[in-house]
Protein backbone atom coordinates (compact mmCIF):
# COMPACT_ATOMS: atom_id res chain seq x y z
CA UNK A 1 0.00 0.00 0.00
CA UNK A 2 1.11 3.54 -0.71
CA UNK A 3 0.61 5.81 2.28
CA UNK A 4 0.40 9.50 1.49
CA UNK A 5 0.65 12.06 4.29
CA UNK A 6 -0.05 15.72 3.55
CA UNK A 7 0.82 18.31 6.20
CA UNK A 8 -0.84 21.72 6.33
CA UNK A 9 -0.08 24.86 8.30
CA UNK A 10 -2.70 26.71 10.36
CA UNK A 11 -3.80 28.61 7.22
CA UNK A 12 -4.43 25.38 5.30
CA UNK A 13 -1.37 25.69 3.06
CA UNK A 14 0.35 22.42 2.20
CA UNK A 15 3.83 22.69 3.67
CA UNK A 16 5.09 19.10 3.58
CA UNK A 17 4.31 15.72 2.10
CA UNK A 18 5.51 12.17 2.52
CA UNK A 19 4.70 9.15 0.36
CA UNK A 20 5.84 5.64 1.17
CA UNK A 21 5.26 2.14 -0.08
CA UNK A 22 4.11 0.57 -3.33
CA UNK A 23 0.45 0.28 -4.29
CA UNK A 24 0.83 -3.41 -5.15
CA UNK A 25 -2.04 -3.11 -7.62
CA UNK A 26 -0.15 -5.02 -10.32
CA UNK A 27 3.32 -6.36 -11.05
CA UNK A 28 6.20 -3.91 -10.88
CA UNK A 29 6.44 -2.11 -14.19
CA UNK A 30 2.74 -2.67 -14.95
CA UNK A 31 1.16 -0.95 -11.96
CA UNK A 32 -0.79 2.01 -13.36
CA UNK A 33 -1.92 3.13 -9.89
CA UNK A 34 1.67 3.36 -8.64
CA UNK A 35 2.67 5.14 -11.85
CA UNK A 36 -0.21 7.59 -11.37
CA UNK A 37 0.86 8.41 -7.80
CA UNK A 38 4.44 9.04 -8.92
CA UNK A 39 3.55 10.99 -12.04
CA UNK A 40 1.26 13.43 -10.25
CA UNK A 41 3.82 13.99 -7.50
CA UNK A 42 6.64 14.71 -9.93
CA UNK A 43 4.42 16.97 -12.05
CA UNK A 44 3.61 19.09 -8.97
CA UNK A 45 7.18 19.18 -7.65
CA UNK A 46 8.65 20.03 -11.06
CA UNK A 47 6.03 22.75 -11.47
CA UNK A 48 6.99 24.30 -8.14
CA UNK A 49 10.70 24.18 -8.85
CA UNK A 50 10.92 24.81 -12.59
CA UNK A 51 7.79 26.79 -13.51
CA UNK A 52 7.11 28.81 -10.36
CA UNK A 53 10.81 29.02 -9.52
CA UNK A 54 10.59 28.16 -5.82
CA UNK A 55 13.45 26.16 -4.33
CA UNK A 56 12.48 23.60 -1.67
CA UNK A 57 13.71 20.40 -0.08
CA UNK A 58 12.81 16.98 -1.36
CA UNK A 59 14.04 13.42 -1.33
CA UNK A 60 13.00 10.48 -3.49
CA UNK A 61 13.85 6.80 -3.52
CA UNK A 62 12.33 3.42 -4.27
CA UNK A 63 8.83 3.59 -2.84
CA UNK A 64 9.52 6.83 -0.98
CA UNK A 65 9.22 10.57 -1.53
CA UNK A 66 9.33 13.52 0.82
CA UNK A 67 9.07 17.27 0.25
CA UNK A 68 9.08 20.32 2.50
CA UNK A 69 8.44 23.93 1.54
CA UNK A 70 9.95 27.04 3.09
CA UNK A 71 7.88 29.05 5.57
CA UNK A 72 8.72 32.37 3.89
CA UNK A 73 7.20 31.95 0.42
CA UNK A 74 5.77 35.19 -0.94
CA UNK A 75 2.00 35.41 -1.43
CA UNK A 76 2.02 35.27 -5.24
CA UNK A 77 4.17 32.13 -5.35
CA UNK A 78 2.17 30.57 -2.50
CA UNK A 79 -1.05 31.01 -4.49
CA UNK A 80 0.46 29.25 -7.51
CA UNK A 81 2.01 26.51 -5.37
CA UNK A 82 -1.35 25.92 -3.66
CA UNK A 83 -3.02 25.40 -7.04
CA UNK A 84 -0.51 22.70 -7.96
CA UNK A 85 -0.54 20.96 -4.58
CA UNK A 86 -4.31 21.12 -4.05
CA UNK A 87 -4.77 19.61 -7.52
CA UNK A 88 -2.35 16.84 -6.55
CA UNK A 89 -4.27 16.16 -3.32
CA UNK A 90 -7.61 16.04 -5.17
CA UNK A 91 -6.14 13.44 -7.49
CA UNK A 92 -4.87 11.41 -4.52
CA UNK A 93 -8.31 11.59 -2.88
CA UNK A 94 -9.87 10.13 -6.02
CA UNK A 95 -7.26 7.36 -6.16
CA UNK A 96 -7.73 6.51 -2.49
CA UNK A 97 -11.50 6.22 -3.03
CA UNK A 98 -11.13 4.08 -6.16
CA UNK A 99 -8.32 1.91 -4.73
CA UNK A 100 -8.77 1.92 -0.92
CA UNK A 101 -6.68 -1.24 -0.48
CA UNK A 102 -3.79 0.33 -2.41
CA UNK A 103 -3.71 4.06 -1.59
CA UNK A 104 -4.22 5.71 1.79
CA UNK A 105 -4.33 9.50 2.13
CA UNK A 106 -3.96 11.30 5.44
CA UNK A 107 -4.06 15.07 5.93
CA UNK A 108 -2.68 16.61 9.12
CA UNK A 109 -2.16 20.10 10.52
CA UNK A 110 1.32 20.94 11.80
Amino acid sequence: MTKISIFRDSLGNIVRGELSGHTMCAQEGSDIVCASVSSVLFMALNGIENVIGEAFGYETGDGYAFFVLSEDIDDDKRKDINILLESMVLFYKELSEQYPQNVELTELEV
